[in-house]
């Protein structure tokens, strides 16, 4: 069942409404950090107040909307997806697809930092664009004093597994009716084929040189998020994870990075 965090989220896309974003100010604690790929850390409740009184110019003039909220929440952390639609320099509408994830205290949100689809955006923007920096918020939420649940748990076995390179093992920590979405490979339903895509990595990572390194995690009982780097002999991908778990076992295991940045990487 989600938790009130879910509620707090579902009002950042509701805002999309009628665009008022300096609504959300209410929501955050004193020192919340919010960042954006492109404007970067806003640091404290009147910095973001600022920053939402510019995205109230920004947003509609450039003719954007958001479209599909869909969001998880317990009680301290939570993630959304969500997709930007804007028209590019010829005027048709472009979906850029994007996430947002979240921290909470005491019911305010602590922090938050959004994703969005690096090849979308450029298709939007043009080959030329500034290019979004997901490097920077990794691990910008990471603190000894947060606290989780199974969810978190479920990640960090996750983890520990994966750091042996054992894929096949990862397994048994996804539910018989479980989804896996990979960027590049797609998207995977039930255990069976989830299985399948993971025995598949068993022999693929290796051969690519790839290994991974979790940065933060967060998790209460029933929703979490990651943020990792993908090491390749080319360089380094960032990347995020967004979980649902149910009884100790992910029903959603959705990974999203910049796959022409993977792509170069492993060139």
């Amino acid at each position: 069942m989600p938790g009130p965090a879910v509620d707090t989220i579902q009002r950042f896309g509701s805002v999309e409404d009628d665009q008022k974003y300096t609504r959300l100010v209410e929501l955050f604690t004193d020192d919340a950090v919010y960042y954006d790929p492109f404007f970067g850390a806003q640091r404290g409740k009147e910095a973001i107040r600022t920053f939402m009184e510019h995205m109230e110019e920004v947003v509609p003039g450039s003719g954007a909307r958001f479209d599909e909220w869909h969001s998880e929440g317990d009680v301290d952390c939570g993630w959304a997806q969500w997709i930007m639609v804007a028209p590019n320099a010829d005027g048709d509408e472009v979906p850029v697809p994007g996430q947002s994830l979240y921290r909470l205290r005491d019911g305010k949100v602590s922090f938050v930092a959004d994703h969005v689809d690096c090849g979308a955006y450029r298709r939007l923007r043009g080959a030329d664009a500034k290019v979004p920096d997901h490097v920077t918020p990794l691990g910008m939420s990471a603190s000894p004093d947060h606290t989780g649940g199974t969810a978190l748990d479920t990640i960090r076995r996750f983890w520990s597994i994966q750091d042996e390179g054992d894929y096949a093992a990862l397994g048994d920590l996804f539910a018989d009716d479980a989804m896996f979405v990979d960027p590049i490979d797609g998207t995977f339903e039930g255990i069976d084929a989830v299985r399948g895509f993971l025995d598949k990595m068993v022999t693929d990572m290796p051969a690519m040189g790839a290994t991974f390194e979790l940065v933060d995690a967060a998790g209460d009982e029933n929703v979490g998020w990651s943020q990792w780097w993908c090491r390749l002999p080319g360089g380094s991908v960032p990347g995020w994870s967004l979980y649902t778990v149910r009884d100790g076992k992910f029903t959603l295991d959705h990974d999203v990075f910049d796959t022409n940045a993977a792509r170069a990487a492993n060139s």
